[in-house]
């Protein structure tokens, strides 16, 4: 078996040696399940980051009437 990996910038193929090949692939799959992860943290971040802006932007407000005459 054989796989690709970037290393420094250029796509390296690597020969995976008989009796390794199980726990590559495992180690494989756990690479793509954490890169997939890592993507969504970042998009539960990106929105969680919104959020309190908006939050801000909300305490910033001046309410309606409470100004003192």
């Amino acid at each position: 078996m054989v796989v690709s990996a970037s290393e420094g910038g250029k796509t390296r193929l690597r020969v995976i040696p008989d009796g390794f090949l199980v726990e590559v692939q495992g180690k494989v799959r756990r690479y793509q399940e954490l890169r997939q992860v890592r993507a969504r943290l970042g998009e539960i971040y990106r929105k969680m980051v919104k959020v309190m802006d908006e939050m801000e932007a909300m305490r910033r407000e001046e309410i309606p009437g409470s100004k003192e005459k």
